[in-house]
């Protein structure tokens, strides 16, 4: 916030530009941490969702919810 607060007040270019810079890159950062985050709070599970299907002739296909139980 400190470097948004020094991009909207800069005198010069010169001091723009570094405000500028300083300020993307902090907000880069925060967006990757944040990111981060939250496949650490998920656990990096991945959600499929298929938009499209064709079954040829004498194919089978299944409309509704799928899950997996997997071996046991």
């Amino acid at each position: 916030m400190t470097f948004a607060r020094r991009l909207a007040h800069c005198e010069t270019i010169p001091q723009q530009d570094s405000a500028e810079r300083a300020f993307n890159k902090l907000t880069r950062t925060f967006v990757a941490q944040v990111e981060a985050l939250k496949k650490y709070r998920t656990g990096g599970q991945q959600h499929v969702t298929v938009k499209h299907v064709t079954v040829n002739e004498g194919g089978q296909a299944i409309v509704g919810n799928v899950s997996h139980g997997g071996a046991g």
